[in-house]
């Protein structure tokens, strides 16, 4: 992010060219029509950005808003996400309550911090990227994460799971990252998950030792780095 004041008011735009503005609680309403001003599409806050809110009721006041992102914050309601019928992109860190993602169905692109009390990921007909962060389970396994059967884009980071076992079938499935998943020792369930990957990366996960062998039998690959081997690079 190069977030930045500009005409007093604190603004970002991402790399697709998405402008946001900056939510600060002392002045939210103004940075509403700051938002409706210069056509933004987006919006984020975080306390270190004056934001210190508990809730997210004033997207109300901004329905056509399609991406939000706040992080390091504390939240006791969410439901103000519910309003935004044209919600794009979406991350919020997982201090809230459970969200029900079949209320959310316009979503492409989120940045998930998994909650367990979370429900209807699978719901998300739309998304295509996807990047999961801690998912931690008991049972240290993948069993039971039901993920959108058409993503393009998932990215996995500080997980625990020691194998992929568990992962649904993602036939539309072109980039995969693992990143720092300390426990994972085996990646053989990608051609089951993925047989149509190109773009796989695998780092900081220091007990996989099969990744020469998996990229064998992923006939489309054409970029594989794998535990700081370049397996495959077209």
């Amino acid at each position: 992010m190069t977030i930045h004041r500009d005409n007093d008011f604190l603004v970002d735009t991402d790399l697709a060219g998405r402008l946001s503005v900056g939510i600060e609680s002392g002045r939210i309403e103004e940075c509403v029509a700051e938002f409706a001003a210069r056509g933004a599409s987006g919006v984020f806050g975080a306390p270190c950005f004056g934001f210190t809110g508990d809730d997210l009721d004033f997207l109300h006041l901004i329905p056509d808003l399609e991406k939000i992102w706040f992080w390091d914050v504390s939240l006791r309601d969410v439901a103000g996400v519910y309003a935004l019928t044209n919600l794009r992109h979406f991350g919020v860190h997982p201090r809230r309550p459970a969200i029900d993602f079949n209320r959310l169905r316009s979503l492409e692109e989120m940045v998930w911090h998994y909650t367990a009390k979370d429900t209807n990921l699978d719901a998300l007909k739309a998304l295509q990227l996807l990047h999961v962060w801690h998912f931690n389970p008991k049972q240290r396994s993948f069993e039971g994460l039901a993920l959108p059967s058409h993503l393009t884009e998932l990215q996995i980071n500080w997980a625990n799971p020691r194998s992929l076992e568990g992962l649904p079938e993602l036939p539309a499935l072109k980039r995969l990252e693992i990143h720092r998943c300390r426990n994972l020792e085996s990646i053989s369930e990608l051609a089951r998950i993925a047989p149509n990957v190109e773009h796989l990366v695998v780092s900081a996960c220091g007990r996989v030792s099969d990744g020469p062998e998996v990229v064998k039998h992923l006939p489309h690959l054409r970029h594989a780095f794998v535990c700081d081997q370049v397996l495959v690079c077209a």
